[in-house]
């Protein structure tokens, strides 16, 4: 848990319960504090943990990050300025995350696994 992140804000879409005390790992809601920090603004959780049967669901990779409580889908408040606003979160997390990032077409995702960058 932390400052802006609550665990209900993780949970798995198909409501099965997380393995984890927390619902996703300490680690992820310690990034998230930090992008939300320099974005200076609200993150929406998009996608948090997901339990297998959902990640297969959606046709996430089989040892996802999310699976695993180390990954989130996030995006900025939907409104007239999301498109820019979403611009400027990817600048952000390409720059400051140490781990994953996907660049998607209304989300960033983001774990706190190796470096990697994509396009989704």
């Amino acid at each position: 848990m932390s400052e802006h992140f609550q665990p209900k804000e993780f949970a798995s879409k198909d409501g099965q319960p997380s393995p984890y005390p927390l619902v996703v790992q300490q680690g992820l809601y310690d990034l998230l504090e930090m992008l939300r920090a320099k974005f200076g603004k609200a993150i929406y959780i998009n996608s948090g943990y997901r339990s297998p049967e959902h990640n297969a669901a959606v046709g996430g990779v089989k040892n996802s990050y999310h699976v695993q409580g180390m990954a989130a889908d996030i995006r900025p408040r939907h409104g007239k300025d999301f498109e820019h606003e979403l611009g400027r979160l990817k600048i952000i997390a390409n720059k400051e995350c140490p781990g994953g990032v996907g660049f998607y077409k209304n989300f960033v995702h983001v774990d706190f696994g190796p470096y990697r960058r994509w396009n989704g």
